[in-house]
C-alpha cells in the first residue's frame, strides 16, 4: 500500500511538472530585436563566458538558421579578432547579457533574440526607402538592402514560433559620424527606420533604445578643445549625438541608453568582453525602467 501511495504522489508529481512545462512552452516568446553596426555584432569573446552563457539554456533563444535555438556565442571570430585579441573561438554582442537580465526579470518567460547587424555601416543601409545610391554615400550600397534583411528576418522568426515583439534595440551611429552632411541628417533618417519599422511590423508603440556613449548633460559640458579634437577623426559626433536626444524628446516610446566607460580593446573602439556584457546591462536596465513607468 505504501510502494502504491509512492507511485501515485510520483506520478501527480510528474504531471505537475508536465503541466507547467506545457504552459511554459505555449507561452509567446518575448522577443527583442537588436541591430545596428559593430558594438552590436560583437567583439566579445565567448572564450571569457561562464559556461550558463557559453552554451546557453532553453529559457533564452535567438533566430539564426531560420529557426529558434539556444542564445549563445556563435559567430566564429576572424581577422583582427584572432590576430590582435586571441579570439579563437567566437564572438558576441550585448544580446547574452541582455537577455540574461531579462530572463532573471522574467523568469516564467522563454525570452528571444533576433539580432541583424552589419559593421562598419551608415544607417541608410538599414532605410525602409534603400537605394544603392544612398547607401553608397557611406560606401555601403554593395552590402545590399539591411532593411530588408532585417524585417525578412523578423517576419520568418514570427513564423518559426508565437512571439511577441516587445522592444526594439539600435547600437549604430560611428559611420554617419564621419561626414558632417550625414550626420546632420541623422535624425530624419532614424525617424523614417523607427517609422518603417512600426509600419511594416504592425507594432505602432514599439518601444526603441537607442545606445549612446555620452549623456546629454556631458555633451554641453565637454571641454570645446577636446570636442573639436573628436571632431577631427568624426567630423558629426556632436551632430548624431544630439539627433539621438531629439530622437528620444520627439518621437514617442524612444530611449536614449546612455553607454559611458566601456570597456574597449587595446587601442580600439570595440568593447571588449565586460563592455559588451556591460552595454547589454545599460539596454535590460533601460527596458525595466521603461515598463516599469508604462
Amino acid at each position: 500500500m505504501k510502494t502504491y501511495s509512492s507511485i501515485v504522489l510520483f506520478l501527480l508529481c510528474l504531471s505537475a511538472i508536465v503541466g507547467q512545462d506545457k504552459t511554459h512552452k505555449n507561452k509567446k516568446l518575448k522577443v527583442f530585436i537588436l541591430s545596428g553596426q559593430s558594438n552590436m555584432v560583437g567583439w566579445g569573446n565567448s572564450e571569457e563566458l561562464p559556461d550558463s552563457l557559453r552554451y546557453g539554456s532553453d529559457s533564452k533563444l535567438m533566430f539564426e538558421d531560420g529557426k529558434w535555438q539556444k542564445l549563445k556565442p556563435h559567430k566564429p571570430t576572424h581577422g583582427k579578432q584572432k590576430e590582435r585579441y586571441a579570439m579563437t573561438e567566437y564572438s558576441f554582442g550585448p544580446e547574452i547579457s541582455f537577455a540574461t537580465q531579462m530572463s532573471n526579470a522574467y523568469p516564467n518567460e522563454t525570452i528571444g533574440i533576433i539580432k541583424s547587424a552589419t559593421g562598419g555601416t551608415g544607417i541608410m543601409a538599414w532605410s525602409p526607402n534603400w537605394t544603392e545610391e544612398q547607401a553608397d554615400r557611406t560606401n555601403d550600397g554593395k552590402k545590399g538592402d539591411l532593411y530588408k534583411v532585417l524585417i525578412e528576418k523578423v517576419k520568418a522568426a514570427q513564423k518559426a514560433a508565437d512571439i511577441e515583439i516587445v522592444g526594439f534595440l539600435w547600437q549604430q551611429g560611428g559611420k554617419d559620424m564621419t561626414k558632417v552632411s550625414l550626420a546632420k541628417e541623422y535624425f530624419d533618417n532614424l525617424n523614417a527606420l523607427i517609422t518603417g519599422l512600426r509600419r511594416d511590423l504592425d507594432l505602432p508603440d514599439l518601444p526603441v533604445f537607442i545606445g549612446c556613449s555620452v549623456s546629454k548633460e556631458s555633451l554641453n559640458n565637454i571641454d570645446k578643445a577636446q570636442l573639436e579634437q573628436v571632431k577631427k577623426v568624426r567630423p558629426g559626433v556632436e551632430d548624431v549625438i544630439r539627433a539621438r536626444f531629439k530622437a528620444e524628446e520627439e518621437i514617442p516610446n524612444v530611449k536614449v541608453v546612455v553607454t559611458p566607460d566601456l570597456e574597449k580593446h587595446p587601442k580600439n573602439v570595440h568593447y571588449n568582453t565586460n563592455g559588451q556584457l556591460k552595454l547589454g546591462e545599460h539596454y535590460a536596465e533601460a527596458f525595466l525602467e521603461f515598463i516599469s513607468k508604462k
